[in-house]
């Protein structure tokens, strides 16, 4: 039995609290603590549903471990989820009061990210010696430094090996889909009304926030909706999530004629949202910002059993396209239309469609089945720090 603590950039409200808070569950159920530590937020989880761990806040975490810990000791690992720089910064404030094993989960091209939200290139970034940053974005020169100190590194999509050095052990781990809430189901038709969305509609329904490095890729969708609803094929958008920047445009009548936006729901019930759809769309292309991710609505498409529509990227390069998932070269608006026609005239693939989602989703976005690799992945760690006390353990994947 092991002391875990994981260690959040932001409140429970992110999709990436998602992935920690269901990992920390299934490794509590195996005999371990599990804590989870957030930024100051009112937001502790309560929404995600059970909580087998502790949640806590960055400054309660003090060296008084019994607040965390039902045997009152430090952690045995610290398993800070993305380098970003509030989570480096309060890793070096645990590591100065205990000698946890670091693990650092990669989920994103940071560079990227730092790109798109400060609107300056990288390399400036990481020049620049008075850049005022946001805690919750990783720091241009002292976030790689930071992976390079890890005993280990655990990464959403393989791809993001490039920023691994190489003597450092790493494995890809996915997230997973809670099969006691997605799964197959009927449309709820009353819901539906409720949202004055009428019967014969196709539905699209998309569960994620819209921030500058995607917007573009969530404007197709609407996109999408009205150019089929043009095309005499009624079609509406049910999104939820929020809106971090604009992205529709100057004038939002055309996007909001075809959509119901929801706003912030619930993890809990977003099942009850993706079942109203009949086809789940993830837009977008292989480019630098989508190959290096895994996004997090993703298993849960593939739990729910609809047709699933991805282009050749992360998740889109394992399935087997026209059995597992329909796969673009690049899922834009245009792609979508073409393919939902085409789906229209094709009941068979639809159905092999949503049987085959179903298959991938049980054989890779199993949170048993990855929560023991990852506690494996932990163990191995433990041992070879063992073994070789006075230096990095070697590289293995």
């Amino acid at each position: 039995m092991s002391n875990i603590l994981f260690v959040l950039y932001h409140d429970f409200s992110a999709n990436s609290a998602v992935h920690v808070h269901n990992f920390a569950n299934q490794l509590a159920r195996s005999g371990h603590n599990v804590a989870v530590a957030i930024p100051l937020g009112e937001n502790i989880g309560s929404a995600l549903g059970e909580q087998r761990y502790v949640s806590c806040l960055y400054p309660e975490v003090d060296g008084s471990w019994t607040r965390l810990f039902s045997n009152g000791l430090p952690p045995d690992v610290l398993h800070a989820w993305t380098p970003r720089e509030n989570v480096r910064l309060f890793c070096e404030k645990v590591r100065a009061l205990c000698s946890a094993l670091l693990f650092i989960h990669l989920e994103d091209n940071e560079e990227l990210i730092l790109e798109a939200n400060l609107g300056r290139p990288f390399a400036e970034l990481e020049r620049s010696r008075t850049l005022k940053l946001p805690g919750n974005l990783a720091h241009p020169r002292h976030y790689r430094r930071f992976i390079a100190e890890a005993d280990g590194v655990t990464m959403i999509m393989d791809r993001l090996e490039k920023f691994v050095p190489a003597n450092i052990p790493r494995i890809t781990l996915w997230p997973a889909a809670d099969t006691q809430l997605f799964f197959p189901r009927e449309k709820d038709e009353t819901f539906l009304a409720s949202l004055g969305v009428p019967r014969q509609n196709i539905v699209l329904c998309y569960t994620g926030n819209v921030h500058s490095a995607n917007a573009r890729e969530v404007r197709s969708l609407y996109l999408a909706a009205a150019i089929l609803s043009r095309e005499g094929i009624p079609a509406t958008l049910v999104r939820a999530g929020k809106d971090y920047c604009p992205f529709l445009g100057p004038d939002e009548k055309w996007a909001r004629e075809v959509s119901v936006d929801l706003g912030y729901v619930k993890h809990v019930d977003i099942p009850r949202v993706l079942g109203l759809a009949d086809f789940l769309v993830q837009p977008g292309a292989d480019d630098a910002f989508n190959e290096y991710r895994l996004p997090a609505k993703l298993p849960e498409f593939f739990a729910m059993g609809r047709p699933v529509l991805l282009p050749l990227t992360n998740v889109g390069r394992f399935v087997r396209h026209g059995e597992e998932a329909w796969v673009l070269p690049k899922m834009d608006a245009l792609g979508i239309v073409e393919t939902l026609k085409m789906f229209r005239a094709n009941e068979e693939l639809v159905k092999r469609l949503s049987t085959g989602a179903l298959a991938f989703c049980e054989e890779h976005f199993n949170w048993n089945k990855n929560a023991g690799r990852l506690e494996r992945f932990y163990e191995q760690i433990r041992v070879l720090q063992l073994q070789q006390p006075s230096g990095k353990p070697p590289t293995f994947s």
